[in-house]
């Protein structure tokens, strides 16, 4: 469950920095996956509004959970355990506010993301990502909606696969907030 959450969270990193439009104008290559090449050169592009340096916490709410063989609150239960672990605090150094990475949101195991889509208009962003969980199954994530310099919020389509389960659906909602300095290392 925990690799779960911290997909759910590298995910939520990337709905930061990252958007995407339907044409999938990031891709330059036209290899069908967005390297940390082409987000960059996209951000520049499409002017990136950099993010205040400084403590962040990022908050999951799951509303809908595609389960039909459990019950009402095993499946609130299952929503609520998920984005209790995708739930974090980051801090965001002066540079990497400029152009912030997965892993700033993500933390470990970002640098196992495909992005699929990814494009920065202005505050909308919209992003499509596959991650794996080291042999637990993987994670497919949509994420659009608006980020600003002290907050961002996004709609969520999360689709886990796991192996003894199978496929997994849950929509939602990832807020971000600017939440002051950071503590002394």
């Amino acid at each position: 469950m925990r690799s779960v959450v911290a997909t759910g969270a590298l995910a939520a990193a990337a709905l930061f920095v990252l958007a995407s439009c339907s044409d999938n104008g990031a891709d330059k290559d036209g290899n069908g996956v967005i390297d940390s090449e082409e987000r960059s050169a996209e951000m520049d592009y499409d002017a990136f509004i950099p993010m205040k340096a400084g403590l962040w916490e990022t908050k999951f709410v799951f509303s809908d959970i595609d389960l039909p063989s459990l019950n009402e609150s095993q499946k609130q239960q299952i929503m609520d355990e998920v984005a209790k672990s995708a739930s974090n605090r980051s801090c965001l150094s002066e540079a990497d506010a400029k152009k912030p990475g997965a892993d700033f949101f993500g933390g470990d195991g970002a640098e196992k993301c495909v992005y699929k889509t990814f494009d920065v208009a202005g505050q909308n962003v919209t992003m499509k990502l596959s991650c794996g969980m080291d042999g637990m199954g993987s994670v497919d994530m949509e994420l659009k909606g608006v980020m600003g310099e002290t907050e961002f919020n996004y709609d969520s389509v999360v689709d886990v696969r796991l192996p003894m389960i199978g496929k997994v659906k849950m929509t939602g909602n990832a807020v971000g907030k600017y939440a002051g300095a950071c503590p002394p290392a």
